[in-house]
């Protein structure tokens, strides 16, 4: 079973790509102080516009832009109630969550009685996202937040958000916009990549163990990499337990991953400081 889980630690590190990319995302965002929960709702909105987008167009490049488009718009939507009206970060993003739930569920089934969703849709044929999420991304992003003065007054509105005064809603919002980037080349990397195509509630969680994730890695872009390569040998692991066939109930396999960070998150639960100001 040993040799079996390391033939599939390839697979898994790329499936396990989508949710680094969230990772990541929420990361910067909550150095700046906010607790988006809303990332499952951004996630899954890019998957559909990546689809539309690329069925439109025929183009997976446009997909993942059509991704990007749908995961800002989702964002500005929590930032324009989180940052700017001020109301609760864990009520806005769960009611995001529940808004991009419904919505697109309602999209597929509208649409999908036009076909849209039946047709083959176009695959991304060189995996460009791999090496930009596992390399080049978390490098950017580190000189990002602790080399430049940007990053360090991000990070000082998730800290000490009143030396910055007026100028904490736009760092805020800078932050988020990265993420709604991140979140969208996630979402359209799972429909356009891992999958065939967009399926209601595709995204099973993956912004909520985003979110797990994160604190794992105590805020830290080190961390990250290692709490989703975690998860990732545990999805490698659930490959392996398929693959041997050994009269284990396939549900009860699924939920290894989720068990694993469930028990991660046990293990570190209060040995962790968060940004001082984050949530509020």
């Amino acid at each position: 079973m040993f040799d079996a889980a390391l033939d599939v630690i390839p697979l898994a590190i790329v499936a396990a790509t989508p949710l680094l990319l969230a990772v990541q995302g929420e990361l910067v965002v909550q150095r700046s102080g906010i607790i988006n929960l809303g990332i499952e709702g951004m996630m899954l909105a890019a998957a559909m516009t990546s689809v539309l987008a690329a069925q439109a167009t025929k183009s997976v490049a446009i997909g993942f832009l059509g991704g990007i488009a749908g995961a800002a718009v989702i964002a500005l939507l929590f930032g324009l109630f989180a940052i700017a009206l001020k109301a609760d970060q864990i009520v806005t993003g769960t009611a995001i969550n529940l808004l991009a739930l419904g919505a697109t569920g309602f999209v597929y089934r509208e649409l999908q009685q036009g076909a849209i969703f039946v047709q083959s849709v176009p695959r991304l044929q060189r995996d460009f996202v791999l090496p930009l999420a596992w390399i080049a991304i978390p490098i950017v992003l580190a000189l990002f937040l602790w080399n430049t003065s940007t990053g360090l007054r991000l990070r000082a509105c998730g800290e000490n958000p009143e030396v910055l005064g007026a100028r904490v809603r736009s760092h805020r919002a800078l932050a988020l916009a990265i993420e709604a980037v991140l979140a969208g080349i996630a979402g359209a990397y799972l429909a356009l990549a891992l999958s065939s195509g967009f399926a209601e509630n595709m995204t099973a969680g993956r912004g909520f163990i985003a979110l797990s994730i994160v604190i794992f890695g105590r805020w830290k872009l080190k961390g990250a990499l290692l709490g989703t390569a975690i998860f990732g040998l545990a999805a490698a692991l659930q490959y392996a337990l398929q693959a041997s066939a050994r009269g284990v109930p396939f549900h009860l396999l699924l939920a290894v991953p989720y068990v694993v960070t469930l028990l991660i998150l046990c293990g570190v639960a209060g040995r962790v400081r968060a940004p001082e100001s984050l949530g509020k």
